[in-house]
């Protein structure tokens, strides 16, 4: 029987990082209104979509539209 498997099926499914997994908790178990709405569940949700994008825009060194 082999014992040392290896995963080759990242398209279907990947591992999340444990600080990945750590950032999210917050919007997994408290802020999980849909940051589209215009609703008081959608505010927190859509201030951590805008935060993530001013992070990615200064990571690339480019604007966020």
């Amino acid at each position: 029987m082999i014992s040392n498997r290896i995963y080759l099926d990242f398209n279907a499914g990947t591992p999340i990082a444990p600080e990945v997994a750590e950032a999210m908790k917050p919007f997994l178990n408290r802020h999980y209104g849909n940051p589209f709405s215009h609703h008081w569940a959608g505010e927190p949700a859509r201030e951590a979509v805008e935060q993530a994008r001013r992070q990615m825009a200064d990571l690339l060194r480019c604007h966020s539209g």
